[in-house]
């Protein structure tokens, strides 16, 4: 018998399975279910995201996410093996604290992609609290090797705890956009502007002052919550911020020359913003530009797909983008080399695969 595994996150995965059927969104914002249910092994559940709104209410409140989803989850204990989540500390604090007191015995998958002391605290009781925290999850997969090392460093977390719960895999792009854009790059030619699309932690400003002096087009694509604060745009910079699925980006990342990715963040919430953004460069075969994020598993300037830039730099900005523009032989290495980082190192399947080992072992041990 195949474990059934419940996938629960903090955004609805049932609306996130519904656009990649329709083919408006990758495989690889269902976190690893289409290529799971490819391979068989494993039964993926897609669990309902939100049905009684007044308990997301009641939840923060007492400062529990996703209060719903999580008391559903108890009521439906029966229907699952294993629970999955990818964005961990939103959604199973009340699962978490009712599994460390042993009233919840699932044994839980998540994801990790953002750092686990949060905070300025040095207070050991707060490290205490944040390494209990993490380790009452059965198997934790890291999306980046620098923050595996910092949270086992921080917490102080002893080698065999950490080598038994901790593994690190790379969360890439649907596999098959490789050949359904990847490699139907437009050439250097055919380029017309600068693209930035995202919203969490985006220094849009900088980008914005980067531009104003150059006679280069910039397209920035964000959210009514992260708009850029600029008040005076200059001519060559537009800014969209309706809310648009991936499938409305197509075309503008198509005829863009870069994908931009300007970040801004305190030090101590260091974690792998910028990922997301990540999965576009490869999956259109364009070069980047992106503000330096040592926490990124992918190093971009190692795997000659892009330039990194200092927080808040101007002129480094500048710099960049300059010889992206201006030197085609660049711009065509930096998409070859996006092509092979894609196909090799970088793809939803190589995440699947770990996924599909961690669950498999895990339900074994829950047998055993």
């Amino acid at each position: 018998m195949k474990p059934r595994v419940l996938l629960i996150n903090n955004y609805s995965m049932d609306r996130a399975y519904s656009l990649w059927e329709k083919g408006q969104s990758g495989s690889h914002h269902v976190w690893g279910k289409v290529e799971l249910d490819q391979r068989g092994k494993v039964e993926m559940i897609v669990f309902p995201h939100e049905k009684y709104k007044f308990l997301n209410k009641i939840g923060k409140l007492f400062g529990i996410g996703h209060l719903d989803q999580q008391i559903r989850v108890l009521l439906n204990l029966n229907s699952f093996d294993i629970l999955y989540s990818p964005y961990s500390k939103s959604n199973t604090k009340l699962l978490l604290i009712l599994k460390a007191i042993g009233l919840f015995r699932k044994p839980m998958v998540v994801t990790i992609h953002q750092p686990f002391w949060m905070g300025k605290n040095e207070n050991k009781i707060f490290r205490w609290y944040a390494k209990k925290y993490i380790l009452t999850y059965d198997a934790s997969i890291f999306l980046s090797k620098p923050l595996l090392d910092k949270t086992i460093k921080r917490l102080k977390i002893p080698d065999k705890s950490s080598k038994g719960k901790f593994s690190l895999a790379q969360w890439g792009p649907d596999i098959t956009y490789y050949e359904r854009y990847c490699l139907k790059r437009k050439p250097f030619e055919e380029c017309e502007f600068f693209i930035s699309a995202g919203h969490t932690d985006r220094d849009f400003e900088t980008l914005i002052e980067a531009f104003r002096s150059l006679d280069y087009k910039l397209k920035i694509f964000c959210t009514p919550k992260s708009i850029p604060k600029t008040v005076d745009l200059p001519p060559n910079v537009e800014v969209n911020s309706q809310v648009l699925t991936f499938h409305d980006l197509i075309p503008f990342y198509q005829r863009s020359l870069a994908i931009l990715i300007p970040l801004k963040y305190p030090h101590f919430k260091e974690g792998c913003q910028g990922m997301t953004s990540v999965q576009d460069v490869v999956s259109f075969g364009k070069p980047m530009i992106m503000t330096r994020n040592p926490c990124l598993n992918l190093n971009v300037e190692k795997e000659g797909i892009g330039y990194t830039v200092a927080m808040y730099d101007i002129e480094g900005w500048k710099e960049k983008l300059k010889i992206l523009k201006e030197n085609r032989d660049i711009w065509n290495e930096m998409g070859k080399n996006s092509q092979l980082t894609f196909k090799q190192k970088f793809n939803s399947e190589i995440f699947a695969s770990h996924l599909e080992k961690i669950f498999l072992s895990t339900y074994k041990n829950k047998k055993g």
